[in-house]
Order: structure tokens, then C-alpha cells, then sequence
């Protein structure tokens, strides 16, 4: 049996669609909890509709502030009493196939934790696919590590794991700061070279435009990261914040503005603890324009680091 967690903030013009790929899912032993994050409009009245008309075990949870998405998933965690649990955004769908697919990695791999590639599909419907892994079945811990898998949505894992590592309440980041630390606590990890997680990118959402804010987010999800992860994963903990610091960071700072000053503080600062990360040996499971990123980064090229988020925004326009 699988939990759904799905926190919901004025969603009513897509929750629906949501709730539907979860009626049409081939495997069908699932419970979904909603959690409406005291919407503004009509989205917690559509959850209650929904619950009496889609045939689904559904609960609905309701907070009484607005407290954010780690909140709301805090919520539902603690509120499952299932053996594995997975996550979906509102505005967001499953591939029909996803919950058999990720149960059954679980289950045929004797896994803690299995992963799966996602879908970036716009307004148009067109889509662009972006699987994490090159084939299907048990990886290494380092291959987990090594994944572009930093969000809850794309995996599933044994809830007593998930209990005990709930989301820091960082507003934005927090799934890149909490799904490391998922993968230090399981011992055996399975993925799928299938993209099963359909990601609705939105024109007028605040998420895709790099702002000084979401460079704050990634700092503070950067530095809860640092401060609590295990320091006997020292190269896998340099990895997260090569990752995370230096080029997620680095290349929102540059999008939305061009403050070298900011770039090398938290450059010096991160070379201070780790003076020869540019020789991490994860670095070369790093797509190519990432690991230009880094040498640009590393020889102090910032007009260069300028220029290629300038790239990089234009083309993800």
C-alpha cells in the first residue's frame, strides 16, 4: 500500500486533473491525503467534491494558516500509515503506469528508495523528457547521489524513512535539502530510466523566473544541507554543494542579476571548507554545459558565468 501526499494552495483550475491520473493508475492500493494550505478560493470545496465523486481512498486535511508546501507535507507524512509514500503537486499528474512501476522497483529490488525521470510539459502540451537514469533496476548509493533527482515528486520510499525526515520549512529549496538526506538513510536504491512524473510548467508561475529571492532559497537549502547532512559522506556532501552552491545558485544569481560581490563571498566561502572540490570525483557524472559552468566558476570567469545564464534563460523561454 502507498500514500499520495498532495499539498494544495488556489489550485481549482487544475487539482482535477491531478485527481485523475490517480483514478486511472494500474496499480490501484494507494491512499491519497490532501492538504489544502487555506486557499483563497474555491480549491478546498473542489478537494471535497472530488473525494465523494472519484471512488478514491482520499483524505482531506485543511490548516488553518497558510504555513507553505514543507508544512503541508509535514502534514501528510505524519498522517500515513502506509508502508511507502510518494508525492505530487497539485498542478501536476502521474504517468498511468507510475505507482506499479515505482512500487514494483521497490518490491523486485528489495529497495528503500527508487526514482523515476519526469516530463516538462508546457501550456501547448508539448513536452520535454528528462529521464535520471540510463536503465532500470538496483543502483549504487554513489549513483544515487550522482542522479539529477533533487525533487520529492520523482521518487518513492519506505515511510518510517520518511517520518523520520521531514521537509525544513525553507518556503523554496526544501526538497533539494530534504531528498539527500532520504538517500543517506536508505541502504539500497533502485531507479528507472522511465520519465512517469508529468511537471506542468506554468507561464505566470513565480518558480520559473530567477529572482534574488530563489538565490536566497538555494542558499538556505544549501546551508541546512552543510550543517546537518552526515560528514562521513564528506565527497558526497562537497557533491550536494557543488551541485547546489556552485552551479544552481550561481547560475540563478547570474540570471536575475550581476552581483559579483555575492558570487565570490559564497565562493571563498565555500573553498574554504573544501579548497580542492574541483577534483570531487562526482563532477564527471555532470552534464557537459555543468561542468563548463564550474571551470568558469573555479578560474573566476564571470562575465563567462553572465553570459551562459543569459543563455540559458533565453532558452529555457
Amino acid at each position: 500500500m502507498v500514500t499520495i501526499v498532495i499539498p494544495c494552495y488556489n489550485v481549482s483550475k487544475y487539482i482535477a486533473r491531478c485527481i485523475d491520473s490517480l483514478i486511472s493508475q494500474s496499480f490501484q492500493q494507494f491512499k491519497v491525503i490532501l492538504v489544502d494550505d487555506a486557499s483563497t478560493d474555491d480549491t478546498y470545496q473542489q478537494l471535497l467534491q472530488l473525494k465523494a465523486t472519484s471512488g478514491l481512498n482520499m483524505s482531506i486535511l485543511q490548516n488553518a494558516h497558510n504555513g507553505g508546501p514543507a508544512v503541508s507535507r509535514n502534514r501528510g507524512i505524519m498522517a500515513a500509515d502506509t508502508k511507502y509514500i510518494t508525492f505530487c503537486d497539485s498542478d501536476d499528474w502521474y504517468e498511468l503506469d507510475f505507482l506499479e512501476t515505482m512500487v514494483e522497483l521497490l518490491e523486485g529490488n528489495a529497495a528503500d528508495i527508487a526514482f523515476c525521470g519526469y516530463k516538462i510539459v508546457d501550456e501547448n502540451g508539448d513536452s520535454q523528457s528528462r529521464p535520471v537514469y540510463k536503465r532500470s533496476g538496483l543502483i549504487s548509493r554513489g549513483e544515487a547521489f550522482c542522479m539529477d533527482a533533487d525533487s520529492l515528486c520523482m521518487l518513492m520510499v519506505k515511510t518510517d524513512i520518511m517520518k523520520d525526515t521531514l521537509l525544513p520549512d525553507l518556503r523554496n529549496g526544501e526538497d533539494v535539502a530534504t531528498v539527500p538526506f532520504l538517500m543517506a538513510k536508505a541502504n539500497r536504491y533502485a531507479a528507472t530510466d522511465a520519465c512517469l512524473y508529468n511537471y506542468f510548467r506554468r507561464s505566470d508561475s513565480a518558480s520559473e523566473k530567477p529572482t534574488m529571492k530563489a538565490v536566497n532559497s538555494l542558499v538556505c537549502s544549501y546551508q541546512f544541507v552543510q550543517k546537518n547532512f552526515p560528514d562521513k559522506y564528506r565527497k558526497e556532501k562537497e557533491f550536494l554543494g557543488i551541485k547546489n552552491l556552485l552551479y544552481s545558485t550561481m547560475i540563478t544569481l547570474f540570471s536575475c542579476s550581476n552581483n559579483r560581490s555575492m558570487a565570490k563571498r559564497l565562493l571563498q566561502e565555500f573553498e574554504n571548507n573544501y579548497p580542492n572540490w574541483i577534483n570531487n570525483p562526482y563532477i564527471g557524472s555532470l552534464r557537459m554545459y555543468k561542468k563548463i559552468v564550474l571551470f568558469m566558476l573555479h578560474y573566476r570567469c564571470y562575465f563567462g558565468l553572465k553570459l551562459v545564464s543569459f543563455v540559458r534563460s533565453f532558452t529555457v523561454k
